[in-house]
């Protein structure tokens, strides 16, 4: 698909009433094609507002992580020193996110790394339905700055960033908030390649 993704409604029904997950990660550098890797992960299940499932981890990158992004993310080589590598979480990631929808701020940049990891796992990261807060935002109108914590900040929505889990919740929260205003009532971003999703 080429372009901006497509919002659909998903059967009418509320966004609220359906499960997302809304997923952030944390990385060694800003270049997934240059062999920077993911060094934490999280994955919360939305329903109804609220978080009803988690899977969170630190993961061992098994490269140094850059000193830029580890000021930005607060993550140190010591701290993922004994976490699971990718490669070890690739199942339980998959097992647990299903077919659900899948819920990023920028979505092309969590996808470049999470496409590559699965890849260097032997495996391919599945074709879920997409939803990129960025798109959203832009497409409202009703913001200047579109960064996730500008975005929060604009709307109420308390969180810290820069760590995958509160990155993943401030997303989900954001999501409820940009559904009803952001384009076609709620729906879902169709699943396309990584610079169709961020818009």
């Amino acid at each position: 698909m080429d372009g901006e993704p497509t919002i659909v409604a998903p059967g009418g029904q509320p966004l609220a009433e359906i499960p997302f997950v809304a997923t952030d990660v944390e990385t060694t550098g800003l270049e997934a094609a240059g062999g920077d890797r993911i060094c934490e992960i999280a994955l919360l299940r939305f329903l109804r507002g609220t978080v009803i499932d988690s899977l969170v981890s630190l993961v061992n990158p098994l490269r140094p992580i850059s000193p830029g992004a580890s000021s930005v993310n607060g993550i140190t080589d010591a701290m993922v020193a004994d976490a699971p590598a990718f490669s070890d979480l690739f199942p339980e990631v998959l097992a647990f996110i299903g077919d659900d929808a899948l819920v990023f701020h920028n979505a092309p940049f969590d996808l470049s790394f999470l496409r590559e990891e699965a890849r260097l796992a032997g495996g391919t990261w599945p074709g879920n339905p997409v939803i990129d807060t960025l798109v959203l935002a832009r497409r409202s109108r009703m913001f200047r700055g579109h960064s996730l914590s500008a975005l929060c900040g604009a709307l109420g929505i308390g969180s810290r960033f820069h760590r995958a889990e509160a990155d993943a919740y401030a997303t989900g929260k954001l999501l409820l908030h940009l559904a009803g205003t952001a384009g076609p009532g709620p729906g879902v971003l169709r699943a396309g390649p990584p610079d169709s999703c961020g818009g």
